[in-house]
């Protein structure tokens, strides 16, 4: 990676201003996301390999906070590795800047420009049809958690018989005990992929009463309320989870 594209959002002094998905942040974001969440990599390839599986020919695969187009990118290339023709990958992200460097990665990646789609729209009012696959990875913590509800059901609605939904997210802790030891192992992961201490400390506070963690309990319930059958884990590590969520109704 060049040196202009290593996250150095946090780094310097100044005043902390609320995290957003701003010119800077997206031009870094693919750094970031790799210092920053562990086991990014694989937890991407896993999405990969559980989108493929559940997709079903002729219908969409979404990606709701698609940030730069990783998983989208990951998904074409294992579609077009296939020989599957007939997929159709729609990503949602309401940052332009994001969404600018999804198109720039998806147009070099080898799915033809009628395979993919990114728009620049809210996820609450974006609208979910003929669905076999939806990714929402690290964006559910963002949305506003009055508005979970009303997006779950959506996205449920949206989905085919058999459809999943596969998410991650940063989660929160039952007891403020297991919370502190989950977080001071995160925070050393941030500390050995080059992270200062200040830049840890300047992003903690920037991300305060903006990315709200639900603990695993709370995710699970607001998934099983939303309709959802079968609702399981396939990755976790301290303090992030994954889970496959599926519709069977």
């Amino acid at each position: 990676m060049s040196q202009e594209r290593v996250d150095r959002v946090f780094h310097g002094d100044g005043e902390v201003k609320p995290f957003e998905f701003n010119e800077n942040v997206a031009h870094v974001f693919d750094d970031m996301a790799e210092r920053s969440i562990p086991w990014y990599r694989e937890v991407q390839r896993m999405v990969t390999t559980l989108g493929v599986t559940f997709f079903k020919p002729g219908s969409r695969i979404y990606d709701l906070g698609c940030s730069t187009g990783t998983t989208m990118a990951l998904l074409a290339q294992a579609f077009e590795e296939r020989g599957v023709d007939d997929y159709r990958l729609m990503g949602v992200d309401n940052s332009e800047p994001m969404c600018r460097e999804a198109r720039e990665k998806l147009g070099k990646s080898p799915a033809s420009p009628d395979r993919w789609t990114v728009d620049c729209n809210d996820l609450e009012s974006y609208p979910i049809e003929n669905a076999s696959v939806v990714v929402m990875n690290y964006t559910l913590q963002f949305v506003d958690p009055l508005a979970r509800e009303e997006l779950m059901g959506k996205i449920y609605r949206g989905l085919n018989h058999n459809g999943v939904l596969l998410i991650s997210d940063k989660t929160q802790q039952s007891h403020t005990d297991t919370s502190r030891i989950f977080m001071d192992n995160y925070y050393h992961m941030k500390r050995q992929n080059g992270y200062s201490e200040m830049e840890i400390s300047r992003k903690r506070e920037a991300l305060e009463n903006v990315l709200i963690p639900y603990t695993v309990e709370e995710e699970k319930e607001l998934f099983r309320q939303s309709g959802f059958e079968a609702v399981d884990l396939f990755f976790t590590w301290f303090n992030f989870s994954s889970f496959i969520c599926m519709k069977k109704g």
